[in-house]
């Protein structure tokens, strides 16, 4: 019974992809974005280029200073894959620490708007209370001045 989501949860579940505005005109990410559920995130990385050059996997349940794999390009259905499963690993680490994923992000470090975007290197990471907590202390400067 602990997996069964409310309605409204199943409802609100999306795929965000990343937009910006240029002159005037909203540019939308044909893969970079982010996803609330697990499912929809796997769908994300499905779709994402091959052309990337290479795409770096956060692969721990850690809020600050994780650990990454990197996958170098071409991304194909074999690194996927293996993306997929890292994904997943990380996806029951964050559970079993009490500290479920709020939010999947895959992002290029190429901005939306420009033609190397799809061909760029690109990164996952996880969002979760703790780690927006984390975030929001650090730009507080509760743990000291960040230079």
């Amino acid at each position: 019974m602990k997996n069964i989501k409310t309605f409204e949860a199943f409802v609100n579940e999306s795929i965000e992809y990343a937009s910006t505005k240029v002159n005037g005109k909203n540019v939308v990410s044909s893969w970079a974005g982010s996803a609330d559920s697990e499912r929809d995130f796997i769908k994300m990385i499905k779709d994402m280029p091959e052309t990337l050059e290479s795409i770096s996997v956060q692969s721990d349940a850690s809020a600050s200073y994780s650990a990454s794999e990197e996958f170098k390009g071409p991304i194909n259905s074999s690194k996927k894959a293996k993306i997929i499963k890292l994904v997943k690993d990380v996806t029951k680490a964050f559970k079993s620490e009490g500290d479920e994923i709020t939010s999947y992000v895959l992002s290029s470090f190429a901005p939306i708007y420009v033609k190397d975007h799809d061909s760029s290197r690109a990164y996952i990471q996880y969002k979760t209370k703790k780690s927006d907590k984390f975030g929001k202390d650090m730009a507080s400067g509760k743990y000291g001045p960040l230079d």
